[in-house]
């Protein structure tokens, strides 16, 4: 029970990886499982002089899993936050639709400018995964250089999303293409939730028949803590479910309740799509609990104890309304990262995504391979409490509503019939 694809064992990534920790300046990979009462494996990276965040998460079903896993989020995020190489500025309009990304296209725009195709910005060049051509995108799409003299074209947001870091560059590129598509799809369920009031589609329990998921999940109970599933709604039919673990009935952790807390995940296996949504859940918990997270203010930790954390919008999960059997998701099982790789991308192609590209970001002198992957046309949850916008969720939103008019009015969020 792994809970993931990988070309290589965790032991072997981790004696591959942590000589190199001092180039990349991790001090410490630190254990911090043990803050919980859960008992699922979750680490801390630390990078005291990172240009980003300086602490960097990791679950597993084991520790080796966990280490390598927060490990590998601190690499990918060191090698974002370096200086980019073959960085042309110019515009779109003179670039030309064949030599560079649409910008228009592209989530986390700042402002809505129609001018913005001939506004001179700065791009880096990407492979596209589809076609086999070279493309540009956005240098601050791919940058996560935060210091305050870092060049940027004020354009765009920085984000971490689609950053993928692996045992060989195909594994880098899988991670970080399930990621975007998770957080798509998180972004279109919340605009649904939003819009109509519905709630999401709860997975029947008794449904699931995945070993390492039933694993999960019996530790968190045991821990008395109660654990809710459901499939995140979007039109994309690549497996992505939503999990929170809450203790708001008690609990074994000592002292009050802490609150709620949610993960994602996403991949052509359903059972690796729902254990990654399990242990982000459980990761997230204990990023709250250990407290070290640079971007954890007093605000955070003070929204997960209100009304409306505790029992507004958690209401749903009391509900009593029809449950999803987990064996009727889609599911694309294998053991190899290249068919789950070919199967993404052939998906994402069908679906009219017809540029998925990646931004080689590795160097030489670590040798570690770590990409970023860009999907014009999928969006990501905003920061803050904005509401998703665009023309995708728009266009979602719209298609919809008109399935769930023939629905009766059956409001409740699963896979459209």
């Amino acid at each position: 029970m792994s809970g993931t694809h990988r070309t290589a064992d965790p032991t072997d990534t981790w004696a591959r990886i942590k000589p190199l920790f001092p180039d990349i300046g991790i001090t410490r990979v630190a254990d911090v499982t043990g803050l919980d009462c859960i008992g699922i494996p979750v680490c801390n990276a630390i990078r005291p002089n990172a240009r980003s965040l300086s602490v960097s998460q990791g679950k597993g079903v084991g520790l080796p899993q966990a280490r390598v896993s927060a490990a590998m989020e601190a690499i990918e995020l060191f090698h974002a936050e370096r200086k980019l190489n073959d960085v042309e500025q110019a515009s779109f309009t003179r670039l030309g639709r064949g030599n560079a990304v649409d910008p228009r296209d592209l989530s986390l725009l700042r402002d809505d400018t129609q001018e913005l195709p001939d506004i001179p910005i700065h791009w880096v060049q990407g492979h596209d995964l589809i076609n086999g051509r070279p493309v540009r995108v956005p240098r601050d799409l791919v940058s996560c250089d935060l210091r305050r003299n870092a060049p940027t074209d004020g354009i765009f947001l920085t984000s971490s999303n689609g950053l993928g870091a692996g045992n060989t560059k195909e594994e880098a590129i899988l991670h970080a293409v399930c990621e975007v598509v998770e957080r798509d799809a998180t972004c279109l369920h919340q605009a649904a939730s939003a819009r109509f009031g519905g709630e999401p589609a709860l997975v029947d329990p008794d449904t699931i028949d995945d070993p390492l998921c039933l694993w999960l999940m019996e530790r968190i109970t045991s821990a008395e803590i109660d654990l809710h599933v459901w499939v995140q709604l979007g039109d994309l039919p690549i497996p992505s479910f939503g999990c929170a673990i809450s203790d708001r009935h008690g609990g074994k952790f000592p002292g009050a309740p802490i609150g709620t807390f949610q993960g994602y995940g996403c991949h052509p296996d359903r059972g690796i799509a729902l254990s990654r949504a399990i242990t982000e859940a459980v990761q997230s918990r204990l990023t709250y609990i250990a407290g070290a997270r640079d971007d954890l203010f007093r605000d955070d930790y003070a929204s997960i104890q209100t009304a409306r954390n505790r029992r507004g919008w958690l209401s749903w999960l009391d509900g009593k309304g029809p449950m999803m059997d987990f064996r009727h998701s889609p599911s694309w099982a294998s053991d190899a990262v290249s068919f789950d790789l070919e199967t993404m991308l052939e998906m994402l192609a069908r679906q009219g995504f017809d540029q998925v590209i990646s931004v080689d970001l590795t160097l030489s002198r670590i040798g570690i391979p770590v990409v970023k992957v860009i999907i014009p046309g999928l969006v990501e949850p905003t920061i803050g409490n904005q509401a998703p916008r665009g023309e995708r969720v728009d266009g979602f939103l719209e298609r919809l509503n008109l399935i769930m008019a023939g629905m009766n009015g059956d409001h409740r969020m699963g896979y459209p019939a």
